[in-house]
């Protein structure tokens, strides 16, 4: 299901497929909602991290990076 939406909102699906798709989207409301909340996700996920980030968290993210990054080399 997952790989099926992801598929659909990347274009990647089948044309064939996608035409269908865009048909019962013509008639089902909760899909076309559902889909436009999805596409929003991403816009709002970057709306939330230009926010600014208080100095000790970024301080303490960016420690952590640095660890990890020295393990695994």
């Amino acid at each position: 299901m997952v790989d099926y939406c992801m598929d659909y909102l990347s274009g990647s699906l089948p044309a064939e497929e996608r035409e269908s798709f865009d048909g019962h989207l013509v008639y089902c409301p909760d899909c076309v909602k559902f889909f436009a909340t999805y596409k929003k996700t991403p816009e709002i996920s970057r709306e939330a991290l230009a926010l600014e980030i208080p100095s000790r968290v970024r301080g303490e993210v960016r420690s952590f990076l640095r660890r990890r990054y020295k393990n695994e080399t």
